[in-house]
């Protein structure tokens, strides 16, 4: 499956470029990142990101479900070109705040 997974930050910043252009009037946009990534691949990051390198990870997939869209790619250019829009957080710098928040909050009994 290959998913665009986009910072809240970055779509709080889009929402407030359309709320404030004129020509967003009566328009719809794709706020997203336009970096392609399937869930393995964020599966890999994570891991490494929590185990490091040298522990190795091991997944298994269910076959996906019969009606499951398995590539949702947006089409980000009316954003960019309409907008100026670009999302610019990396998944990894999302990751780097995503995680310890995890964790702090599991420490904490709250998840």
């Amino acid at each position: 499956q290959v998913r665009h997974y986009t910072y809240g930050g970055d779509l709080a910043h889009g929402i407030r470029l359309a709320m404030e252009s004129d020509r967003a009037v009566n328009e719809d946009f794709n706020l997203s990142t336009a970096r392609s990534t399937t869930v393995r691949e964020l599966a890999e990051v994570i891991w490494r990101k929590v185990h490091g390198p040298d522990k190795p990870l091991r997944l298994e997939s269910d076959p996906p479900y019969e009606h499951d869209v398995q590539m949702r790619v947006p089409d980000v250019r009316k954003a960019r070109e309409v907008l100026g829009f670009d999302a610019t957080t990396s998944l990894e710098a999302m990751l780097d705040e995503v995680i310890p928040w995890v964790k702090s909050e599991i420490e904490a009994g709250r998840i």
